[in-house]
């Protein structure tokens, strides 16, 4: 840790310099818990620099074909979306819930950033089905626009950038956004499927599935089969949203 005493205390004006303030403010705020802070390591510093530049990048590349309007789209259009679309929108919403639980929940700023981090790798990984319709461009543009207003608190000249650019206007003036629940709600889980305590497989199922749904998706799996056929199951034990285990012999 940073200490006076210790003589280890690193001044930030040379990063500052080299970096901007928005990357060294921010990774000051990622090191740690504020109440607990953490050393100071430059790849780490290094890396929040690397991550506000994809930021940038993805907003520059989804912002120069005009529109707007989408960190405010209704919520039936985005509730109205399938495949790579809703799953862009849903980590969007869930960024916000997240950053505004951490917010409220001790300042949990390195968490906050975290979450911002997960939707723009997430924008990244998606964008290459999307960018195809317009319908696509928007979510993507959304997912900007959404990890712009978020990140600002932190990085404040690239996160008004960014919301100006994708949304117009200033992203101050902007209510804090607000997730919605129906869009929280997962539309599968992973269930993981055990045989005698040893994974087997992971197969998706519906997060209200029953216990004798998820105990068919089990049986059903071949990687199982192979593990159980010709032996005896003594035992069926079931997590519901999370796991099953074959006991057999």
């Amino acid at each position: 840790k940073m200490s006076k005493s210790k003589g280890n205390v690193v001044s930030p004006s040379a990063y500052v310099e080299r970096y901007g303030a928005d990357t060294a403010r921010t990774y000051i705020c990622f090191m740690g818990p504020p109440d607990r802070g953490g050393d100071w390591v430059d790849e780490g510093l290094e890396g929040v620099h690397r991550f506000l530049g994809r930021l940038w990048r993805l907003a520059l590349e989804v912002g120069s074909g005009g529109g707007g309007g989408e960190a405010n789209a209704s919520a039936a259009w985005q509730r109205g979306l399938a495949g790579p679309g809703r799953e862009l929108v849903q980590k969007a919403h869930w960024a916000i819930d997240k950053a505004t639980r951490d917010f409220g929940r001790g300042f949990q700023f390195n968490t906050v950033i975290a979450a911002v981090m997960e939707l723009v790798n997430d924008a990244y990984r998606l964008k290459g089905d999307l960018l195809g319709d317009e319908d696509g461009r928007r979510v993507v543009r959304l997912a900007a626009a959404t990890a712009g207003s978020l990140i600002f608190p932190f990085a404040p000249h690239l996160g008004s950038e960014v919301w100006e650019l994708l949304e117009g206007g200033d992203v101050w003036e902007q209510p804090w956004p607000v997730a919605d629940p129906e869009l929280l709600a997962a539309d599968s889980v992973t269930l993981i499927v055990q045989v005698n305590g040893k994974l087997r497989d992971r197969v998706e199922a519906n997060p209200d599935a029953s216990q004798e749904e998820l105990l068919r998706l089990a049986h059903a799996s071949e990687k199982v089969r192979s593990n159980i056929d010709g032996r005896e199951v003594i035992k069926e034990i079931v997590v519901p949203g999370k796991l099953v285990n074959l006991v057999v012999r």
